[in-house]
């Protein structure tokens, strides 16, 4: 029997051409959301307020 984790690359492939195009679309969207979310989560869990702000200024810069 083989556990959830033992999948290979092809078998994982299939399983996603095999999903509906609606499925696909909110895969899609959760891991673009995961991907820009769990970087903020770690800043606000491991910085104090400097860290994200410091992560802010990177993408906004202050006006004068």
């Amino acid at each position: 029997m083989k556990n959830e984790g033992d999948e290979s690359p092809a078998e994982i492939l299939e399983r996603f051409q095999a999903m509906s195009r609606g499925r696909k679309i909110v895969l899609v969207v959760f891991v673009i959301w995961a991907i820009q979310a769990i970087p903020k989560w770690t800043a606000a869990i491991v910085g104090d307020g400097e860290t994200s702000a410091k992560i802010m200024r990177m993408f906004v810069t202050p006006r004068a």
